[in-house]
C-alpha cells in the first residue's frame, strides 16, 4: 500500500508544474511569457478544473497519510479544525478587514468550485494541505515527536507558521496578478497590504497550536513506514515555493520569484544536512 500511496503522490507531484501548463497552454515547456497564452480563455477554464482535482487529490493523500503517521482520529481533529479556523477567519477577514490586512473579495470566475459567506471552499482545503505540508517538513527538520508530544511544542507551532507564511510571499502576489481576489485598498507589496503575512501567521499559528493541545497521545506506528513516504509530504513543501516562482517570473513578480526560487534551496540544503 505504501508503494501504490508513493506512486500516486508522485504522479501528483509531476502534474502540478507540467499538467496543468499542458492543459492551459498547449506547451509543457518550463516557462512560458507572459503574453495571450496566460489570458482567460476557454482553455483557462478546463485547467481550473484540472486544478480542482489536484487539491482534492493532495488533501486526500494526505488525510491517508496522516491517518497512517498520526492516527486517525489526529487527522481528523486537525482537518476539522483547519477547515473550520481557515473558513471562520477567511470570512471575518473578508468581510470586516481585520485578519489580512484590509476587506478583500474573490473572484468567482477566476476561483473556481462552490462558495461559502463569500469564500470558496476550495480555500480552507488549500489551507488545510499547505498546513499540513509545513507540519511535515518542521517535523524532519526538528526531530520533533508532533504531535505525540505530551506539552506544547511552542518552537515547533511559531516555525510551521513561519513556513507557511513565507511561502503566501510567493503564492498571494501570482494569486492577486492572475485577479482570484482583490483587496478594497490595494498594498505596496504588488497590491498585496503588508498586514496580510501577518494573517497568514496567524491562522496557522491558532491551528497548530489549538491542534497540537487537543491531539491525541496515540501509539506511534510511523517507524513503520520508509522515510520517503513518512517524509513525502514535506518534500512536497520543499519544492512548491520554486514551483510557484516559475509563473512568478513569467508574470514579471521578480521579487516573489526570487523568494520562492531561494527559499526552496534553502529547504533542500536543510533537509540534506539532516540526512
Amino acid at each position: 500500500m505504501e508503494k501504490v500511496l508513493l506512486f500516486i503522490f508522485f504522479i501528483l507531484i509531476i502534474s502540478i508544474p507540467f499538467l496543468y501548463r499542458f492543459v492551459r497552454t498547449g506547451r509543457i515547456g518550463w516557462f512560458v511569457r507572459a503574453t495571450s497564452s496566460l489570458t482567460t480563455d476557454g482553455n483557462y477554464y478546463t485547467a481550473e478544473k484540472l486544478r480542482i482535482i489536484q487539491v482534492l487529490l493532495g488533501a486526500l493523500f494526505f488525510i491517508i497519510h496522516g491517518a497512517l503517521v498520526w492516527g486517525f482520529f489526529n487527522i481528523a481533529i486537525f482537518f476539522i479544525i483547519t477547515i473550520i479556523i481557515s473558513l471562520l477567519l477567511e470570512i471575518i477577514g473578508s468581510k470586516t478587514g481585520y485578519v489580512f490586512g484590509g476587506k478583500y473579495h474573490y473572484n468567482n470566475d477566476n476561483t473556481p468550485g462552490f462558495t461559502l459567506y463569500g469564500i470558496p471552499v476550495l480555500i480552507p482545503i488549500a489551507w488545510f494541505g499547505i498546513i499540513y505540508m509545513s507540519i511535515n517538513f518542521c517535523n524532519y527538520v526538528t526531530n520533533a515527536r508532533f504531535p505525540f508530544e505530551n506539552s506544547i511544542n511552542y518552537f515547533f507551532v511559531i516555525l510551521s507558521a513561519i513556513f507557511v507564511m513565507l511561502l503566501d510571499l510567493v503564492l498571494d502576489p501570482l494569486a492577486v496578478d492572475e485577479k482570484r481576489w482583490s483587496w478594497e485598498l490595494p498594498g505596496i507589496y504588488y497590491g498585496i497590504p503588508i498586514l496580510n503575512f501577518f494573517g497568514w501567521l496567524l491562522v496557522p499559528l491558532l491551528i497548530v497550536f489549538i491542534f497540537q493541545y487537543c491531539s491525541y497521545p496515540a501509539i506511534e506506528i510511523i517507524s513503520s513506514y520508509s522515510v520517503l513516504f513518512q517524509c513525502a509530504p514535506g518534500i512536497l513543501f520543499i519544492f512548491l515555493p520554486i514551483i510557484a516562482s516559475r509563473p512568478c517570473f513569467e508574470r514579471g513578480l521578480v521579487i516573489p520569484g526570487y523568494i520562492g526560487a531561494i527559499s526552496s534551496i534553502i529547504y533542500f540544503v536543510i533537509a540534506v544536512s539532516r540526512l
